[in-house]
C-alpha cells in the first residue's frame, strides 16, 4: 500500500494477522494506560501466541527492559506472553555499554541527568557518574520531564547548551497519556535543546536502530512483521519508514483527535482529514487493539 493512501478500518487484528508472522507492538496506550493493562489487548496478545506469532514489545520507556517487563508482569501481562522486549531506555543503555560508533564512543564519563529522580539511575551499572551541574558533565542524559519549574529547566539547557554538552534523549515521545493525565517525556526537552543548537542523539522510535533491533530479534523480514501502535509521529512513521504495514491504534494518544474508529461508521471525509498533512499514514486503523 502506498503510504499516502488512507488506511484501511478494521474491527480486530484477526481480519488481517494471516498474512504475517510477527508482530512488533507498542505498549503505552495498546496495551496498558501506565496504570491498568486493557483487557481486550490482553485477549488479543493471548490469541497471537496461540497462532505461534513470534512478538516483540517495543517502547520509548526510558527504563532497561528487565524494570519494563516487571512492571508489565504487575499488570497482568507475563512474559511467557510475548518472545522480546527492546525499550529505548535499553538502547540507550546497550549503547554506553558496547560503544560501537563515534558519537557515543566520543562520550567521557560524566552526566547530568534531566528528567524524574528515579529515573536517573538508568545508566547503573556502566563507567558513567552523575554530576549535579552542567559545568561538571561530559553530556547531558534526559529521560523525561523533570520536577523541576519549566523556567529552571530552561535555564540549565540554556548553560548546557552554551558549554555545547552532547544530550543523549532516552524517550523520543513528546508526551504520554498517564491514565487520563498528559505527561512530558524526554522528547520535548530534546527538541528544546535543538532549539537552541543543542547536539541530541535519539534512541527509541521513530529511529531506525529501534527497529532495527527489533527485526533482528524477530529473525523475520520486513513484510512478514506487523507494527501496532498509538503514535502518528513514532509508532506510524517509525514502522513505514521501516517498509513495514502499521496497524494504528485511535484509542490512545490521539484519543480526542481520532474519535472512534469504526469500519463502515467513520466518515471517509474524515479519516482523510485526520491523516492530511501526516508524512505517511498507516496501513490499517482500528478503534481498539483487539482480536
Amino acid at each position: 500500500m502506498d503510504n499516502l493512501q488512507p488506511p484501511i478500518i478494521i474491527e480486530g487484528i484477526a481480519e488481517i494477522i494471516e498474512k504475517y508472522r510477527a508482530v512488533i507492538l507498542d505498549l503505552w496506550g495498546v496495551l496498558h494506560d501506565g496504570k491498568v493493562a486493557f483487557p481486550h489487548a490482553i485477549t488479543a496478545l493471548n490469541a497471537l501466541r496461540n497462532k505461534q506469532l513470534a512478538i516483540c514489545l517495543l517502547s520509548n520507556s526510558p527504563r532497561r527492559a528487565y524494570q519494563v517487563s516487571k512492571h508489565l508482569r504487575s499488570m497482568g501481562i507475563e512474559p511467557s506472553q510475548y518472545n522480546y522486549i527492546v525499550t529505548s531506555g535499553e538502547l540507550v543503555y546497550k549503547a554506553l555499554e558496547n560503544v560501537s560508533d563515534d558519537w557515543h564512543r566520543a562520550l567521557a564519563s560524566r552526566y547530568f541527568h534531566i528528567g524524574p529522580p528515579e529515573l536517573a539511575g538508568l545508566l547503573r551499572g556502566l563507567h558513567r557518574f552523575e554530576v549535579f551541574s552542567p559545568r561538571e558533565a561530559d553530556f547531558i542524559l534526559t529521560t523525561g520531564g523533570s520536577a523541576l519549574p519549566p523556567d529552571e529547566v530552561a535555564a540549565l539547557l540554556k548553560e548546557c547548551a552554551l558549554r555545547k554538552l552532547p544530550m543523549v534523549c532516552a524517550n523520543p515521545d513528546l508526551i504520554v497519556l498517564v491514565g487520563d493525565q498528559l505527561v512530558l517525556c524526554a522528547g520535548a526537552l530534546a527538541e528544546q535543546y535543538e532549539a537552541l543548537d543543542g547536539e541530541v542523539f535519539y534512541h527509541g522510535k521513530p529511529y531506525s536502530s529501534a527497529y532495527r533491533r527489533a527485526l533482528d530479534l524477530l529473525g523475520y523480514e520486513r513484510h512478514e512483521v506487523l507494527a501496532v501502535g498509538d503514535s502518528l509521529r513514532t509508532d506510524v512513521a517509525g514502522g513505514r519508514n521501516e517498509g513495514m504495514d502499521v496497524l494504528f491504534i485511535a484509542s490512545g494518544i490521539h484519543r480526542d483527535a481520532a474519535g472512534d474508529f469504526k469500519a463502515g461508521i467513520f466518515p471517509s471525509a474524515l479519516l482523510q482529514q485526520f491523516f492530511a498533512g501526516e508524512p505517511v499514514v498507516p496501513t490499517f486503523a482500528a478503534s481498539l487493539f483487539r482480536w
